[in-house]
C-alpha cells in the first residue's frame, strides 16, 4: 500500500484492484453520481478492469487516490489530481460514499491533494469544476480558497470553473532579482555580469515570481526605445529567468501576461528584446514576432529582436 498524502483523519493511498467493490457500490448510488455525469458499473468485475487500466500514475505521476479513515483504514471515497493533456491543466476531483458525507471529508482530502500537488508536484496551478446545482461542492471548493473563475458547458453539463494557484508576482527591487538572473543567464560570471544599465530607474518594472514564498523568476521591463519601432512608450524586457527546477511549468508566460497587464494600464504600446535563439519558440508562442536578422551577441551566443504590441 503506497500512501501519498495523509491529513488529520485521512489518508490518501493509490488504488488497488480490491477497491473494485468500492467503485462498483459507489456508482450504483444515483444521489452520489448525480451531478457527474458518469453513469454506474455494470458489474464489479467492469470497476475491476478499469482499475487494471488507470495508468494515471505512471503516465502523469498523478491521478485519483483512495481516500481511507485512520483509524480503521476503512474506504470511503476517493479524492485527487487528473491531467488533462490536451489543454495542459491539472484538476482536482473527489466522489464519497453517501453515508460518508456531511463530515468534512471532501474538504479535508481535497487539501491533502492540493498540498501534494504544490509542495511535492510543484504544480502552479489547479483547476476544478462543479455542476451549478451542486451546492455542496461549491462549498467545498470555497473552503479549499479556489476562486470562481466562470461558467461553461461540460461534457453537455452547465459548469462553474474555480482555480487556485500557487504562486505570487510581485514588483520587486532591481537587487532581488539578481539571485535568479545570475545561475540561469550568467552561470559562469559574477553576480555583477547580472546588473544591467537602467536596472535603477524609476522607470524599470522588476518582476517577481514567488512559489511558497521563495523566488523562483524574474522579468525586468526597461522603458527604452529600439530603433526598430517609433512607438512613443517602448518597455524593453530584460533577465527573464526561471529556476531550472521550476521551468516548464507555465511561470514564464505568467511573468510576460503580468508585465503586459501592468505596462498596458501604464499606457505603453510595445514591448521588445533580445532574445536568445533557444527561446523563440517559447516567445512566439505568447505572441512574440521576430523583427530583423539575426545576430551574436558575445560569449552568449545568437540573439534575435522579438516584439509585440500592447496598445
Amino acid at each position: 500500500m503506497q500512501i501519498i498524502a495523509e491529513s488529520e483523519r485521512l489518508y490518501l493511498r493509490l488504488f488497488l484492484l480490491s477497491d473494485a467493490i468500492h467503485f462498483y457500490n459507489m456508482n450504483l448510488d444515483k444521489d452520489v453520481i448525480k451531478f457527474t455525469g458518469d453513469i454506474p458499473f455494470k458489474s464489479e468485475t467492469e470497476a475491476a478492469q478499469f482499475l487494471s487500466k488507470y495508468d494515471q500514475y505512471k503516465r502523469y505521476k498523478m491521478g485519483r487516490w483512495a481516500v481511507c479513515l485512520k483509524k480503521n483504514n476503512e474506504f470511503i471515497g476517493w479524492c485527487g489530481l487528473k491531467y488533462h493533456p490536451k489543454e495542459s491543466f491539472v484538476e482536482i476531483g473527489y466522489r464519497f460514499y453517501k453515508k460518508y458525507w456531511n463530515n468534512g471529508y471532501a474538504t479535508e482530502s481535497s487539501k491533502a491533494a492540493i498540498n501534494y500537488g504544490f509542495n511535492t508536484l510543484k504544480l502552479n496551478t489547479i483547476y476544478a469544476h462543479a455542476h451549478v446545482n451542486n451546492m455542496a461542492s461549491h462549498n467545498v471548493l470555497d473552503k479549499c480558497n479556489f476562486k470562481f473563475i466562470g461558467e461553461k458547458n461540460y461534457g453537455g453539463m452547465p459548469i462553474k470553473r474555480y482555480k487556485i494557484e500557487n504562486s505570487v508576482i510581485k514588483i520587486i527591487t532591481a537587487q532581488e532579482t539578481y539571485i535568479v538572473r545570475q545561475p540561469i543567464l550568467r552561470a559562469d560570471r559574477s553576480i555583477e555580469d547580472c546588473k544591467f544599465e537602467g536596472d535603477n530607474l524609476e522607470t524599470t518594472l522588476h518582476l517577481g515570481l514567488f512559489l511558497n514564498k521563495t523566488l523562483v523568476g524574474v522579468a525586468s521591463f526597461l522603458n527604452n526605445n529600439s530603433q526598430y519601432f517609433k512607438d512613443f512608450s517602448q518597455f524593453q524586457l530584460r533577465g527573464m529567468a526561471i529556476l531550472i527546477e521550476h521551468q516548464k511549468k507555465g511561470f514564464g508566460n505568467l511573468l510576460l501576461k503580468e508585465g503586459e497587464l501592468l505596462l498596458s494600464n501604464k499606457k505603453a504600446t510595445r514591448i521588445w528584446f533580445n532574445a536568445r535563439e533557444t527561446a523563440t519558440l517559447f516567445y512566439k508562442k505568447n505572441g512574440y514576432s521576430i523583427v530583423g536578422k539575426p545576430f551574436d551577441i558575445p560569449y552568449i551566443g545568437t540573439h534575435f529582436v522579438m516584439t509585440k504590441k500592447i496598445n
